[in-house]
């Protein structure tokens, strides 16, 4: 039986691992600051649309941060949005780098974020771009139906509309797999996502775990509690969000296809193919 750590230890481990989830989130989230921004300008719009002026603010935070950048000269704000959602991507696979090692049980250096940017930074960059306009199109087609006339209530659109939720849902259930083994394994982008849909589907139930801490985090600390954005977003949301993706997908990750190829053995259902 392994012995238990006294509490003064487990104490001092749990303070270190909150103070890398404060400054590696602080290091990203001003590159994500302008998306966070846009997708608060989106999402404002639509329900303002739907409420007009009886409408509540429902995402003080991102009003606080986002209407600071909403003040500048429009070029400017777009020029940083089109960089934070370049940069957005390799920033994100930076944090899944060093929380993933953390995970794994070895040492996590602030530096490693660094590290995992600079290594991912292609496929970073591909997949941050694809997936601000993948959840771009996903909303719009979800509360499209909100704000648009009588015909969009329409059989067929609101199929579309529902769909449109399962792929969102289906697409925040496989990225955490796609991070995870994009920053451990070195693989054409193709193979990095065809791997990460196929865990995804496999290990559904490690999905869904993933899909409903994270839900059920951001709802608490943007709906259910507004205040605490002010202080949670800068400081705590995107690393602990990370935090808990690696710490239900990496072990997956690690068993079904680092542990093989370092072995030299395939696994069944995966390719392995490197550049």
């Amino acid at each position: 039986m392994r012995e238990e750590l006294p509490l003064k230890e487990r104490l001092a481990r749990g303070f270190w691992v909150v103070r890398r989830v404060v400054v590696v989130n602080l290091l990203i989230f001003p590159v994500l600051w302008p998306v966070f921004s846009w997708f608060y300008l989106i999402i404002n719009s639509y329900f303002y649309a739907f409420y007009g002026d009886g409408m509540v603010e429902m995402l003080p935070g991102f009003g606080l941060f986002g209407g600071l950048l909403l003040q500048l000269p429009p070029v400017i704000f777009y020029v940083l949005f089109g960089l934070s959602a370049i940069l957005a991507g390799p920033f994100v696979l930076g944090l899944h780098y060093a929380l993933g090692n953390f995970v794994a049980g070895r040492h996590m250096w602030v530096s490693d974020v660094f590290q995992g940017v600079k290594d991912n930074f292609r496929q970073g960059m591909v997949l941050g771009v694809f997936t601000v306009v993948a959840v771009h199109l996903l909303l719009w087609n979800i509360f499209g139906g909100i704000v648009a006339d009588g015909a969009w209530f329409s059989v067929w659109l609101m199929v579309s509309r529902w769909a449109s939720v399962v792929l969102l849902a289906a697409l925040f259930m496989t990225l955490p797999f796609v991070c995870q083994i994009a920053v451990t394994v070195r693989q054409p982008l193709f193979t990095v996502i065809k791997n990460g849909v196929i865990l995804a589907r496999v290990y559904i139930g490690r999905g869904l775990l993933v899909l409903l801490g994270t839900a059920l985090y951001w709802a608490g600390t943007t709906i259910l509690a507004p205040g605490l954005n002010l202080v949670m977003l800068p400081l705590f949301s995107v690393g602990l969000t990370v935090l808990w993706q690696a710490m239900v997908c990496r072990p997956v990750v690690q068993t079904r296809l680092i542990a093989p190829m370092e072995q030299q053995t395939n696994p069944e259902i995966f390719e392995t193919d490197t550049p």
